[in-house]
Parts: C-alpha cells; sequence; structure tokens
C-alpha cells in the first residue's frame, strides 16, 4: 500500500505550482536540492526494490500455495472444506463410489457441487423409510438423501457392523445407495470445463446414462443458460453457479446453491406448470395421448427383477404455452375440444412431435438410425443449420433451423435460437426423461390440401383464421 501512495503522490511532489515563478537560487543551493533529491530517490529506489522483493515472495508464496490446492483432486478439496460440502461429502462417503470417480488423479472432469445451504434438509416432519423411499422416487434430490442421512445416523453404518439390522433396512440402504449414485452422476460431466467455456454451449452431456430403455441409452444432458447483466450461470432453470472454476489436480468443480435433479418425463414436466401449459397437458389426456409424451416406471406391470415403464421412450416436442391456445380464434377452440373436433385436436397434436427423435440445438439423434445426426461442437462460437425431421403426423414433416451467433469478441457470449416452420421458439433445449421439450407460442399449421374455386393451390396461404375453409375437411382425410 506504501508504495502505491508514493507513486502516485510522486508526480504530484514533482510538479511545479501552477502560475508561480521557479525561483532564482544560488549554485550551490541547486547543488544541494540536486544531491537531496538524488539521495530520496536513491533511498525510494532501495525501499522500493526491498517492497517489491517482499511483494514478489508474497506472490511466489499465494501461487505456490494456489498450486498445491490445484495438485489436489475435487474429491480432497471437497473433504477439506468442511464449512460448505460437509453435507454433500457425507452422501458422497455413504454411496461409495463417486468418491473414487472424483479422486480419480488420471482424469478431467467437471462436477457441479451443492454447497452445504444448498443441502439443508427440508423442513417437516419426521419421515420413515418407505416414506422417503416414496418421495425419493418423485423427488431424487441430494438434500432428501442429505435429510435422510441428517435423520437416521444408522444409515452410514457399515452394514456388517448391524448385526440387528433387519432386510428391510438393509433394502432401504441399498435403494438409497442406488438413488445418490445416479443423481451423482448427473453432477459430473465426462470433460473438464470451465464456466466460460460451459457458457459457449446450450446443453452439455453428463455422466449420467439412460438405462432405463429412455433417451436413446445416450447420456442424459443438463442445460446452461448464461446471463450478461449481470454475470451468471444457470443449470437447468433453477441452480445458479455461485463460485466457479475451482481447479482441481483432475479438472473443475463449479459451486450450486440447488442441487440438480435428474429430469421427468415431458409430460410430468409440462404438468408441473399449469399457468404456462394446463392446455396442451388437458388436451393430451383428452385424446388419450399421454403415453405418447410420458415414460416412468409401471409398478402394477414391474415384478422382481423385471422392470416395465410406460410411454414413450425417447420423443421431441415443440409445446404449444397457453398463450398459444389463447391466441386460437374462439370457434377454433371449441371445435377442437369438442366430440366433433377430437379427431382434429388428434392430429394437430401430433404435428408438434417428433417421435423416436432426440433433437436440440446441438444435437440431433435418431433412435432408428441409432446415430447422431449432427452435434454441434461447444468450441464452435457459430454456426447455421437446417434439417427436415418427421413428425408424428404420418406423412408431414417440420423444417427446423438451428442458428448459434457469437455476439462479441469475447469467448462464450453466444446466442442459440430455433426455428420450427419459420416460428421463432421462445424457450429452447428443455431436458426430459425421455426428450426434450422447445417451448412455442404459436400452434404450428399442419401441411393439408386447400384449393380454391378455381382449383389452385392455396393452402400456402391458410392459417388459423381461416380454419373453417380447411381444418374440417383436413380432419377427415386418412
Amino acid at each position: 500500500m506504501r508504495l502505491l501512495l508514493l507513486n502516485a503522490l510522486l508526480p504530484l511532489a514533482l510538479a511545479a505550482p501552477a502560475g508561480k515563478p521557479i525561483p532564482e537560487l544560488s549554485t550551490q543551493q541547486w547543488n544541494s536540492i540536486q544531491s537531496s533529491f538524488s539521495d530520496g530517490l536513491r533511498s525510494l529506489s532501495q525501499w522500493s526494490w526491498g517492497a517489491a522483493e517482499g511483494l514478489v515472495a508474497e506472490i511466489e508464496g499465494i501461487k505456490h500455495q494456489d498450486d498445491d490446492e490445484t495438485q489436489k483432486t475435487i474429491w480432497q478439496q471437497l473433504k477439506e472444506d468442511t464449512n460448505s460440502f460437509s453435507r454433500l461429502v457425507k452422501v458422497i462417503e455413504f454411496e461409495g463410489e463417486s468418491a473414487k470417480y472424483l479422486d480419480d488423479k488420471d482424469l478431467q472432469i467437471t462436477f457441479f457441487a451443492p454447497n452445504n445451504d444448498a443441502l439443508t434438509p427440508p423442513k417437516h416432519g419426521h419421515h420413515d423409510h418407505d416414506e422417503l423411499i416414496e418421495e425419493l422416487s418423485k423427488n431424487p434430490s441430494l438434500d432428501l438423501l442429505s435429510a435422510a442421512l441428517e435423520s437416521d445416523a444408522s444409515l452410514l453404518k457399515d452394514d456388517d457392523d448391524d448385526d440387528d439390522d433387519d432386510e428391510k433396512k438393509k433394502r432401504c440402504k441399498e435403494i438409497f445407495k442406488k438413488i445418490a449414485g445416479k443423481v451423482l452422476q448427473y453432477h459430473g460431466l465426462a470433460k473438464a470445463y470451465t464456466a466460460q467455456e460451459l457458457a459457449q454451449n446450450s446443453t452439455v452431456a453428463t455422466v449420467l446414462k439412460a438405462d432405463d430403455g429412455s433417451y436413446g441409452g445416450l447420456h442424459r444432458r443438463i442445460r446452461i443458460e448464461k446471463s450478461l447483466l449481470p454475470p451468471s450461470l444457470k443449470i437447468n432453470f433453477y441452480s445458479r453457479v455461485l463460485v466457479s472454476d475451482k481447479k482441481a489436480r483432475n479438472g473443475y468443480f463449479h459451486t450450486l446453491n440447488h442441487p440438480l435433479i435428474p429430469p421427468p418425463s415431458i409430460f410430468e414436466e409440462l404438468f408441473l406448470f399449469p399457468d404456462e401449459f394446463s392446455t396442451f397437458t388437458s388436451a393430451v389426456q383428452g385424446v388419450h395421448g399421454r403415453k405418447y409424451i410420458d415414460w416412468h416406471y409401471d409398478h402394477e406391470a414391474s415384478k422382481d427383477g423385471d422392470p416395465q415403464f410406460y410411454g414413450t421412450a425417447l420423443t421431441t416436442v415443440f409445446a404449444p404455452n397457453n398463450k398459444a391456445f389463447l391466441a386460437l380464434p374462439f370457434k377454433l377452440k371449441l371445435y377442437l375440444f369438442s366430440p366433433f373436433g377430437r379427431h382434429a385436436l388428434v392430429k394437430v397434436l401430433a404435428y408438434h412431435a417428433v417421435p423416436d427423435t432426440l433433437l436440440l440445438s446441438e444435437l440431433l439423434y435418431k433412435e432408428k438410425a441409432k446415430e447422431e445426426l449432427w452435434g454441434g461442437s461447444g468450441s464452435d462460437p457459430s454456426f447455421h443449420k437446417e434439417f427436415i425431421v418427421n413428425s408424428a403426423l404420418p406423412n408431414a414433416t417440420l423444417k427446423v433451423e438451428v442458428d448459434k451467433t457469437q455476439l462479441l469478441p469475447i469467448e462464450g457470449v453466444v446466442k442459440t435460437t430455433i426455428k420450427v416452420n419459420d416460428q421463432l421458439v421462445e424457450v429452447i433445449d428443455v431436458p426430459a426423461r425421455n426428450g426434450a421439450t422447445h417451448v412455442i407460442g404459436k400452434l404450428l399449421v399442419p401441411p393439408h390440401k386447400h384449393h380454391d374455386d378455381d382449383g389452385n393451390d392455396v393452402s400456402g396461404e391458410d392459417d388459423w383464421e381461416n380454419w373453417e375453409d380447411w381444418v374440417p375437411s383436413w380432419a377427415d382425410e386418412v
């Protein structure tokens, strides 16, 4: 601080006062001043060099300490920071396998670490094991697992030490460990990403691989949302990165304010937000179409060792929000939601789904081909893609355009957009258990045949406003 002050004040001290003449001094006086000034500079130089040596030594010491810290693995750093991660460490130690992965010095990975505040046990009454299992099946979250471990210390004991442990408790512990393992894998990435590198992507594959028959068996993905003002990074809409780029020997970890939860099915996801999607989910249920966008464990059909699932394993949905249905002509809404228009509603809804396909802004995977048709790279600051996909409506396709644009000459400042049939998607890349959702604010007009009185094809001019001219006849087409 002293050196900084001297450097700032020295130019002021040497400057002649404005408007005052330089005094007439004798040669001896000038020699004395110059000598004193030289001595002063010499002293200042010696002090500065000494201070600089100390400063350099201090910096080198800090650097050396930082180097020591970065030689520790992610797991070692998490264990040592008990103020921030003691609850997370307890879950990881209970699960048993993730610690090996986080402590592997030969890997370069990324881990999202919820801090202690993020894993604060929910404020509710005591749950028995059956209730916790039921709650975890609906909400497989690290905070619930943390709460279970906080409330029942016996879960942390080795099975060999629990002579009186009954089979029910052992089974409960086994289920908890499996859930913990899956959820912890969803917090990990197989590559080392800084926050800046993450910000270049819209979605990133996690370590968690879909093994329930859904999602094409691919690695489940998280959604990255970046903001410039204020600078921030959000994961899956609800979890914010508090501290980024904690360097470790085997990669990076980023502190979260909320644990990540593997997403539910497309239907369950939309059903959670009635203010946005109640009309769409009601329409789907009204035509008994839930099975086409849902995927969940079927308790009734499943047997020990033979789990059964209900629904569609992989699909992408362009989901119209309530605003999209509200924009329809009033008579058309009455028609679609009446018994007379039910077959038309079925076809309209089918046109908004892309079956057997995972369509994201940076990935296109088709289950039947068992291959990724293309995948955008986070290292590519911009690209433009156009492609055609088959909708669930027979012989009807969707035109999709994806644009990724670098907004500023700064790494990570990019904008990614999707258009479907020339309509801009309002919310892109919403991850789901059985695919992905993209939110649109206007219903898509499906392809159809419509000729005027002179026999000219005018279907390209049709929209929902002139629906009476073509929707009823189109609905009756086989």
